[in-house]
């Protein structure tokens, strides 16, 4: 949000809170503080998109973000693609969907004419929404060159392409499937250009003790 990152992975295991935080939570933030965000969500899936996006608009559509943020409050379109009062925007579809004609965040001239509160751009952001690619393999599909390759083609060759501006964050969120699933291949493509937040399950301490990450959700043992 604050600019300090524009391309972002994160590896973490499944069930482990990432798309309620990253996927949901982090939009409806987004949308609080600039309501002409423009967003981009994709997953290997069409439902799981879909179930996130409707998500999201019921929290913004709720009372109490009404009345905290009443700009922000969605006022027309589908779970697949809706807009906000502002003029904002929320566009769901599986990562091999159709994706031109969309952009995510917005060119810096349109964002400096918006009337944005006063102390907006002093805080170092100019953040206008962002691509959030959410587990865009399939895990039975890890092993598939073909599957592999196409997911990792298509972000090439579409998706990254999908930007109003250099600075619109894209970020990469799903569990580590394959060496060469996208996180290998943009890591190995683009080493400089990724930041990669890693959380595995079990961790090490510097004198080399295992503890478990979540130990709610898995003990050690």
């Amino acid at each position: 949000y604050r600019g300090d990152i524009k391309r972002l992975i994160v590896n973490i295991a499944p069930r482990y809170g990432k798309t309620e935080l990253i996927s949901k939570k982090f939009v409806e933030y987004g949308f609080a503080h600039n309501p002409r965000c423009k967003w981009i969500h994709l997953s290997y899936s069409d439902d799981l998109v879909l179930d996130n996006s409707r998500e999201i608009k019921e929290t913004m559509e709720s009372e109490f973000f009404r009345t905290l943020f009443p700009d922000s409050v969605p006022v027309s379109g589908s779970a697949k693609m809706w807009k906000t009062k502002a003029g904002g925007g929320f566009y769901a579809v599986s990562a091999a969907g159709q994706v031109t004609g969309f952009g995510a965040g917005q060119v810096e001239s349109d964002l400096s004419e918006q009337d944005l509160p006063e102390d907006y751009f002093s805080t170092g952001s100019n953040f206008a929404g962002a691509i959030i690619i959410d587990d865009p393999l399939k895990p039975e599909d890890a092993l598939s060159d073909v599957q592999r390759e196409r997911v990792n083609q298509r972000f090439d060759s579409t998706i990254r392409s999908r930007v109003n501006s250099r600075n619109t964050p894209i970020i990469v969120v799903m569990q580590r499937l394959h060496e060469k699933d996208l996180c290998g291949h943009l890591i190995q493509a683009e080493p400089d250009e990724w930041s990669v937040l890693t959380l595995p399950c079990i961790e090490y301490d510097e004198d080399g003790t295992e503890h478990p990450l979540w130990e709610f959700k898995h003990t050690l043992e």
